[in-house]
């Protein structure tokens, strides 16, 4: 087998074993699910969920009128009330939207869906940090409630968008990887992602390093640690959800 064969054999078998970890998939049937719910417990035209990436947020899923085109929509933090919720990590109920300098009218004109009103709240990590926006259009649904169930859909929803953020960032990760070792002759993708880990600021290629080495092990040894891994996840879920 070449080099180049066998860099490529260890990246799909890493992938396969982060998409047992991550499942971007179906953490996105997950949050499309999730806004489904949040639109019909609120009794709204739609209801979206944005990944905050960098300085942009990216629409990863909605339910309800202009779902199909709002989803993979980017909007800079600088525009639009969801922008600014994502800036300020306050969350806003503005119920004449028009009269609003914040709103993104061309977005909103550009997916079909001019809405009445918007509730937008953060979506928060555990170290408080914001990670996405919930956003719900034209709700029906009044009282002085209305804010804290929007909030607790919210706090779902951070429990999944973290597996897509790391999906997202691992894709590039892993192809400059596959570069560095086709450049340096060198077949060890696990040692080529540690020298991407050494230039980056946190530890996600490092994890994707510990994955390829796995496949150094027996078959059996590897699926231990897969399911040791992904129980670690679920259980780390779990104790958030509790908080």
């Amino acid at each position: 087998m070449t080099a180049r064969a066998d860099l490529l054999r260890q990246l799909a078998a890493v992938a396969d074993d982060l998409g047992t970890i991550a499942a971007p998939t179906e953490a996105r049937r997950q949050l499309k699910a999730l806004c489904r719910t949040a639109r019909l417990a609120l009794d709204t035209g739609s209801v979206s969920v944005a990944r905050l990436h960098g300085d942009t947020l990216v629409y990863e899923a909605a339910d309800g009128r202009g779902d199909d085109l709002i989803v993979g929509t980017l909007l800079p933090i600088s525009q639009g009330i969801a922008g600014y919720v994502a800036r300020t990590g306050q969350a806003l109920i503005i119920d004449q939207v028009a009269r609003d300098p914040r709103f993104a009218r061309d977005v909103a004109e550009r997916v079909g869906y001019v809405p009445d009103s918007i509730l937008a709240t953060p979506i928060v990590d555990d170290r408080g940090d914001v990670i996405g926006v919930l956003s719900v259009l034209d709700r029906r649904r009044q009282g002085n409630d209305t804010l804290a169930i929007a909030s607790a859909f919210a706090d779902h929803a951070a429990l999944v968008l973290p597996q897509i953020d790391l999906a997202v960032r691992l894709a590039p990760i892993l192809l400059a990887a596959v570069a560095d070792a086709v450049g340096r002759s060198d077949n060890d993708l696990a040692a080529a992602l540690r020298r991407q880990a050494a230039r980056l600021p946190d530890d996600t290629a490092e994890l994707a390093a510990l994955l390829a080495d796995l496949h150094n092990l027996s078959p059996d040894a590897r699926a231990a640690a897969v399911r040791v891994v992904g129980e670690f996840t679920k259980f780390a879920s779990t104790v958030r959800r509790r908080r």
